[in-house]
């Protein structure tokens, strides 16, 4: 009977690192128990295991979808378009490999993924093995004649080093979001660690900020009316009302409130999003919405969530805290600006404990309908 080598298992172990972004131990330790998420009843096939990271305390077990698609790929519309085991897959590579290092398993009865058959070394001999050392997979990739980029210079290219460490890291900068890790530590724990590609960063960053205030410029500004609109509607609301888009009982209903959002009020919620049905959309969204009108009463919560937004910079990446969150805070700077300094000032010492609250639920998303 065949079993896995230890080039074999650096092979696999490399892909799934790559793969998944997972770190060595995590994957060396991953388990031959799975579940079939997807019930084999077609569509992207889907394995889910219980990995252990024991950094993480007691957050330490954590179920892991190893899915039948490179995430770059969307998921087909056809489900019998998916392929049974795509090896540029978590869920390729790992039933590849779970097939595969079965018969090493059940001779050392062992519940882990990884078994395989050393022939010698080590002062340890002929024996079945699970573990796998850093040292293997350098002399595995080291075999196989990997090349760096060549240099400018027009030199031969050198070895290509490959470390697990190295793959992971790959994983991150590549995918910009965390895996077992908070958005906190991906950013000052291992992407500011990495210096090699830096300037490369900053001006991928750059160029996403650019185009998301420039995106933030060019769509609807949210209506605002200002102290002195309010004070004119209360003699001439008619007025008011023609020159903001609305009539005089909308009007009233905004000034007393009851029309609120969050960082505005809504004149009429069969708009843009839904046309014809109550609006599902994103709050967020009321800051270019034509049916969305701000009043003085608005600003602190606008400042709220404009001060939260600013301050999420700290704790994630700043490319995925560009694509989330550049926009609205743009388009919260130029309610800000519209609103002036004294009143921006003046709203941020206003800020009461339920609005705290309200921006708190917004931010977590659980005002979202959708």
């Amino acid at each position: 009977m065949l079993h896995l080598t230890v080039d074999d298992i650096a092979a696999f172990v490399v892909l799934l690192v790559a793969l998944t972004g997972q770190n060595r131990a995590t994957i060396l330790n991953a388990p031959a128990v799975h579940h079939r998420a997807d019930g084999y009843a077609g569509g992207p096939a889907t394995a889910v295991v219980e990995l252990d990271k024991p950094r993480r305390g007691r957050h330490r077990h954590m179920d892991f979808a190893l899915v039948d698609l490179p995430d770059w790929v969307p998921a087909p519309a056809d489900p019998g378009e998916a392929t049974r085991e795509d090896l540029r897959t978590p869920f390729g590579e790992y039933m590849l490999l779970h097939d595969l290092a079965g018969p090493a398993r059940r001779r050392m009865r062992s519940d882990k993924l990884i078994a395989w058959w050393a022939v010698r070394g080590g002062g340890v001999g002929r024996s079945f093995r699970t573990g796998l050392t850093a040292v293997q997979v350098a002399n595995w990739a080291g075999r196989q004649g990997l090349l760096a980029d060549p240099p400018t210079d027009g030199s031969p290219a050198a070895p290509l080093g490959v470390t697990l460490q190295r793959l992971r890291l790959t994983y991150l900068e590549l995918h910009q979001r965390p895996v077992a890790h908070t958005e906190q530590t991906l950013a000052n724990e291992y992407l500011a660690r990495n210096r090699g590609n830096l300037g490369e960063y900053q001006r991928v960053v750059a160029a996403a900020l650019a185009q998301e205030v420039a995106k933030a410029k060019t769509r609807d500004r949210i209506g605002a009316l200002s102290a002195a609109d309010i004070a004119e509607a209360r003699e001439h609301p008619a007025r008011v009302a023609a020159r903001h888009g609305m009539d005089t009982a909308t009007l009233e209903r905004l000034l007393a409130g009851k029309l609120d959002t969050v960082l505005g009020g809504c004149i009429d919620n069969t708009g843009p999003h839904d046309p014809g049905q109550p609006c599902r959309a994103s709050f967020m969204l009321c800051l270019s919405c034509p049916c969305a009108r701000a009043t003085p009463q608005h600003l602190p919560t606008q400042v709220l969530v404009h001060d939260e937004l600013a301050a999420r910079r700290a704790a994630m990446t700043p490319l995925r805290w560009t694509q989330r969150f550049a926009g609205p805070q743009a388009q919260l700077a130029d309610l800000l600006d519209r609103a002036g300094p004294v009143a921006v000032a003046d709203a941020r010492q206003a800020i009461t404990d339920s609005e705290r609250a309200l921006v708190d639920r917004f931010l977590r998303r659980e005002l979202d309908l959708r």
